[in-house]
């Protein structure tokens, strides 16, 4: 892919993950071609790349849009992903080393002190559970399995705000988290792959109720 390509895609990419395109929007190639001043070429490849992460719609004669996801379809992918998180986790109970752990005992620490602000950052704390949950299955160290997963963190940073959370809920993430990472310190595989399921599986049962809120509310 070429550079152009490759900024098309990271630029509309961030733009779906933060809400500036919403679902179901049109994405015409002119209109992103002139913001970006490339031509449409570039926009046209990105849109295909995004269209295989499952972030766009490529409609005949219509060009892209972003994708629409139903509560059925991002619960079936919320099971996917406790499948297959567990199942790094399981791995990388057996692999993780002291690096790793230390990483994550960081995480888990910073985690602690954005809950602990008297205004907490939701981005950067957005970013840090991302990074827990990267860094668990880099150390399952399954280059397959990690591809596997990455495209559906993309649907949980889509749909799950950590801005609909409660101060309750968001401190029972931290809690999950260290969890997990005792549970890979002790090479607890069942452990780990049970805490991590637990943790994703419980984060849906409590998003369903909090977006039909915000659905409720929206214009």
């Amino acid at each position: 892919m070429s550079a152009s390509s490759d900024k098309v895609y990271e630029s509309i990419k961030h733009r779906i993950l933060t809400g500036d395109f919403d679902a179901g929007q049109r994405l015409p190639e002119d209109m992103i071609a002139a913001d970006l001043g490339l031509s449409r070429t570039p926009v046209r490849d990105a849109l295909r790349r995004l269209q295989a992460d499952g972030l766009v719609e490529i409609v005949p004669n219509s060009g892209g849009r972003v994708a629409q996801w139903t509560p059925e379809s991002l619960s079936e992918l919320a099971r996917l992903r406790a499948m297959l998180e567990g199942y790094a986790a399981e791995l990388a109970a057996h692999k993780i080393g002291a690096p790793a752990l230390e990483r994550l005992d960081r995480l888990c620490d910073e985690m602690q002190s954005i809950l602990g602000a008297s205004r907490i950052d939701l981005n950067a704390l957005s970013r840090n559970n991302l990074t827990f949950h990267r860094e668990v299955a880099v150390a399952a160290n399954n280059a397959r399995l990690l591809a596997s997963i990455e495209p559906l963190w993309n649907f949980s940073l889509v749909e799950r705000k950590f801005a609909l959370f409660t101060s309750e809920r968001l401190n029972r993430t931290l809690s999950h988290h260290r969890e997990i990472t005792v549970a890979l310190r002790e090479h607890d595989r069942d452990w780990a792959r049970s805490i991590m399921q637990t943790h994703i599986k419980a984060s849906r049962a409590l998003d369903e109720p909090l977006l039909a809120e915000r659905r409720k509310e929206e214009p």
